[in-house]
């Protein structure tokens, strides 16, 4: 048998471990939300139609590789037509007739297209991928909102946790007062006093879950998470991020596009090039379209092979070439001015977490000198110098600068976070 008070702390052990994983659970971390606000975003419902669009058009050009078979058909009269007489025995003279039928199957095959069918796909493709980064430069600014409602939660839970310690305080204090009416050098009025700041401080905490809950709320639709009974964990983050934008995802689209360039530059090229084309023709007509002697009704059939290239184009393709270059100076003055955006952006957070850190001494020296104030005037209080609320208000005082030294260590952290999200780190 184990002793009781062995068994007593095993219990306790157990409990503690027990709520300490379910509390574990219970957190949700903020990479999990970016990385949910991102993949169940209606946006990319897009990416299957892009891949389907793109599939179809890819298809579409395959099939410019094969065979086409037409059918035609034409009927037709004209007031004249040939009528030869020839002044030789024996050979009957030549009327055509004045009306015309021809029915025949046409087709052509493309033997060798210059790369034109190739350079179409791999155009399209690099379409497709361009279409799929455009996605992921408008969802990675969705990671923005995500960071600034999550830290709008963590600063109301770290001044939930101040006025839970305010409240400690005033309970503290009351049983002070209480003691100290009982001995008869305290009023009752100071304890209604003490019982009024009560009220304030639980309504404030009132006001403030409810402003969680609703954060909570919007965040959850945001992340696709549900977050009403998740806790909202703290974050350490280094302070040390070197710049580095590279990894952006409007370079990676920025690179797509001048390979669309080069790409578009061979599909010019390709629509230049000799072209070799079969080709076949096979009908019935009235009178026989391939024998001037021939007017009766007659099948006829004719193929061969023909080279199509276009020596001349009047300078057309030249002048694609010249937009092609433009376009691609314009994508280089875009990726120049977003470089030096984000450059200002990480500049500009630096400085400012420099300036919070240069002046988080000052906090602590203010709440150090508040707890003094505190002090003396409870002791002033005791002794009948001091009004409760007097003391009530250095309390006051103590809970507003220790929520601002909270919010400026928060504020700190958050900007790092923005850091991390403008380097897409």
């Amino acid at each position: 048998m184990l002793p009781k008070w062995l068994k007593i702390n095993m219990i306790f052990f157990l409990g503690f471990l027990s709520f300490s994983m379910i509390a574990q659970n219970d957190e949700v971390d903020l990479e999990v939300l970016l990385e949910s606000a991102v993949k169940t975003h209606p946006l990319n419902g897009q990416r299957s139609l892009i891949e389907s669009k793109s599939g179809l058009n890819i298809k579409a050009f395959e099939k410019r590789n094969m065979p086409n078979i037409d059918f035609n058909a034409q009927a037709s009269i004209q007031s004249e037509n040939i009528d030869l007489e020839f002044p030789i025995p024996n050979l009957d003279p030549i009327s055509l007739p004045l009306y015309r039928v021809q029915t025949n199957l046409e087709s052509n095959y493309m033997l060798f297209d210059g790369g034109l069918i190739k350079s179409l796909i791999k155009n399209e493709e690099i379409k497709a991928k361009i279409a799929d980064q455009n996605l992921n430069v408008l969802l990675f600014k969705i990671k923005e909102k995500v960071v600034d409602i999550y830290f709008s939660i963590l600063l109301l839970q770290k001044q939930k946790e101040i006025l839970d310690s305010s409240l400690f305080l005033l309970d503290t204090q009351e049983k002070i007062v209480n003691s100290a009416i009982d001995n008869g050098v305290a009023l009752k009025s100071d304890l209604d006093k003490l019982n009024i700041e009560k009220i304030k401080v639980n309504q404030s905490k009132a006001n403030i879950a409810n402003k969680i809950i609703t954060l909570k709320v919007v965040l959850s639709h945001i992340a696709g998470i549900d977050l009403k009974q998740e806790k909202i964990p703290d974050i350490d983050l280094p302070d040390n991020y070197i710049f580095d934008a590279t990894n952006r995802p409007e370079y990676k689209l920025f690179g797509l596009k001048t390979e669309l360039l080069s790409q578009s530059k061979t599909l010019i090229t390709s629509r230049k090039k000799p072209k070799v084309v079969l080709f076949a023709k096979a009908g019935i007509g009235y009178p026989n379209p391939f024998n001037f002697f021939d007017d009766n009704i007659a099948p006829y059939a004719i193929g061969g092979v023909k080279l199509v290239w276009n020596i001349w184009d009047w300078k057309k393709s030249s002048i694609e070439q010249q937009k092609l270059n433009a376009e691609r100076s314009f994508i280089d003055n875009q990726k120049l001015v977003l470089d030096d955006e984000i450059k200002k952006q990480f500049n500009k957070l630096h400085s400012e977490i420099e300036g919070i850190q240069s002046n988080l001494h000052f906090d602590d020296e203010i709440i150090a000198r508040q707890k003094k104030i505190i002090k003396t005037t409870l002791f002033q209080y005791m002794n009948g110098t001091a009004k409760i609320s007097d003391y009530i208000k250095e309390l006051n005082v103590n809970k507003i600068e220790k929520i601002k030294k909270e919010i400026h260590k928060l504020e700190i952290v958050k900007l790092n976070y923005k850091i991390k999200i403008l380097l897409n780190k």
